[in-house]
Formats: C-alpha cells, structure tokens, sequence
C-alpha cells in the first residue's frame, strides 16, 4: 500500500492529478506464473483519470542468467464513476529485464491498452528504466515515450527517482520512502494533452507473506 503526494501511472508517464492519491498493489507468484491486481484512488477527486484498476497474469521466460522477459495479459478498468466505465478494456504488457551486476538493471516495459472493446482509444507506451540498487538505496532514471503508432497524440515524459526501501518493522513488514520527479519534455497536443511536470512524495508500507510474522 503506497500513499502519494501526487498521481502518476507509473506504465504511462503522465502526472495526471496534483491530488493525494493512494494505492493497493497485490502480487501473487508462483515458479510458473504469477498475478497482479492494482488498484488506485485520488483521495479528493473519484473523476480524475488515476481512479482506475489493473488486474494481469505473467509469466516469466529466463534467457540465460541475466534477461529475463514477463508478458503480462489483463485488464485496465477506469473507474470514474463504476466499476468499469466507458475506456476499460484489455491490455497487453511486456517487460524486458537485463540484470548488470548485483546493483544495475536495465529495463524495458511495453504497454499496449484499449485493444478490443475501444479499438478508437487504442494506445502504446514504451518506458525505459535503470534502476540501481545498494543495500537500503533505490535509484531510478526513468523515461516514456508514447508513440503515435494509432493515434496523432505522443509524448516523451523523463524523470528520476530516489528511495529509502527495505526498513525492516517486523520479518514480514517494511516501509519505503521516496522522492520523484517527473518532466514531460515534449507533447505533439498541448490542448488535448498538456505538459505536466511535478515533485512527488511516497510512502509504501509492504508485506510480505513469504516470511511469516512473529
């Protein structure tokens, strides 16, 4: 559970509320499979586009020691008003995970939405990130860049992260802290899609039901 200064989608790139938003992110893995549900609220605006729900299976594929490559197959519900409203359709994530060394990744994340129900709002993100990572410390540099593969909008959003992760409360609670900033260098529709940059704060409570509680 993660509570925000401010609402990103964290696939998309876009800052889209600069109201407090909280949300739940459930993972389930098995050594074949794995599941996810992940569901977000604007604390003062149900309206606003970070009210919606993402619910996917994935898989893992090992290439080697190092890359590791996750499709994932679901649904992204937006909810305004409903459980699903108008734009909730399915979507199609895919994930390229390069490991450097023990501190570096190198990842690469697809997203492909709207792509049976609303053809018309069909869309596709590609976020790009290094992450670095040393015993407490989580650094990550980010950027996205929504093509205009189906429709005449797209954008290039870059930012960076910075996170105290892993503080252990108990065997199978920990919290994380973090700062992040985002900048939407470029946008082809300041009308329909105007630039939105931001400083953001996160707090993230974790548990972790493979190590029992004391």
């Amino acid at each position: 559970t993660r509570a925000h200064s401010m609402g990103l989608f964290s696939y998309g790139g876009r800052l889209v509320t600069s109201s407090p938003v909280m949300d739940i992110n459930i993972q389930y893995d098995r050594k074949t499979w794995g599941f996810q549900l992940f569901k977000a609220m604007d604390l003062r605006d149900s309206r606003t586009p970070i009210n919606f729900c993402l619910a996917a299976f994935n898989k893992n594929f090992h290439i080697g020691k190092k890359i590791t490559v996750t499709p994932s197959v679901g649904v992204i519900l937006e909810e305004y008003e409903s459980i699903a409203d108008h734009g909730s359709d399915a979507a199609v994530i895919l994930t390229t995970a390069y490991k450097m060394n023990r501190h570096f990744t190198l990842e690469h994340s697809t997203l492909a939405g709207n792509l049976v129900l609303e053809p018309n709002m069909r869309d596709w993100v590609n976020r790009l990130r290094l992450l670095y990572s040393f015993g407490h410390l989580d650094v990550t540099l980010m950027g996205w860049h929504n093509n205009r593969c189906f429709d005449d909008i797209g954008y290039f959003t870059y930012g960076s992260s910075v996170f105290y992760s892993r503080a252990k409360l108990s065997p199978g609670l920990s919290i994380n802290a973090g700062i992040t900033g985002l900048v939407m260098a470029f946008t082809s529709n300041e009308a329909v899609l105007p630039p939105s940059n931001g400083v953001f704060l996160t707090l993230a409570v974790v548990v972790d039901q493979k190590t029992p509680f004391n």
